[in-house]
């Protein structure tokens, strides 16, 4: 199963919750991160009707997942730094805690996880080398990987962030728990039962 997210969306960080929540395993899902606002086009303002309404739907989703939801950040940063140091992290064996970390950066504590400064910090906390993690932001080394997993998902026909894609089917935009939950039993990816919810 593939998901396609970008790490100021609202509706990825759904996603992220709710299979958190399921406890799916992370080998069981390939992440792809596509950028919304890919540089240098414009920033997206939080205060654009299209986007404020976005927000509320994912906060009532959430909300029907019982899930605690933040209120929505102020700012929307560029992503294509937190992508690549996800891709540093992968490097390293320590994907799986620097994309939550960067999800709970943003859209729990409002931080700029478009700035290098923050992003090495995120990074030494979960327990990569400070002086290699930011040698390689600042030389933008995984740049040309980021932008190539964006371009070859709009090719292969992304619509839009979220997407969760699998086999028995695909959701578009921010989901309902159960619509995933099914989602994922169809793909034989998990099954009520195999993991505790969390």
């Amino acid at each position: 199963m593939v998901f396609y997210f970008d790490y100021i969306d609202p509706g990825s960080y759904l996603v992220h919750r709710i299979l958190q929540r399921l406890a799916v395993p992370s080998e069981r899902i390939t992440t792809v991160g596509v950028e919304l606002a890919p540089p240098p086009a414009p920033l997206i303002d939080p205060a654009d009707p299209a986007w404020a309404a976005y927000t509320r739907v994912v906060a009532e989703l959430a909300a029907d997942a019982s899930l605690s939801w933040p209120p929505p950040p102020s700012f929307c940063p560029w992503t294509r730094k937190a992508h690549e140091l996800g891709h540093h992290a992968a490097e390293r064996d320590r994907f799986d805690e620097v994309h939550d970390a960067l999800f709970r950066a943003y859209f729990e504590d409002g931080a700029d996880i478009g700035r290098v400064d923050l992003l090495v910090a995120i990074a030494t906390r979960i327990g990569l080398d400070l002086t290699e993690t930011k040698a390689v932001l600042d030389v933008d080394r995984h740049a040309e990987a980021v932008e190539k997993a964006r371009l070859t998902a709009l090719a292969e026909g992304l619509g839009r962030v979220p997407t969760v894609k699998s086999g028995a089917g695909s959701l578009e935009g921010p989901v309902r728990i159960d619509d995933l939950r099914t989602l994922l039993e169809e793909s034989g990816v998990w099954q009520p039962g195999e993991s505790p919810e969390l």
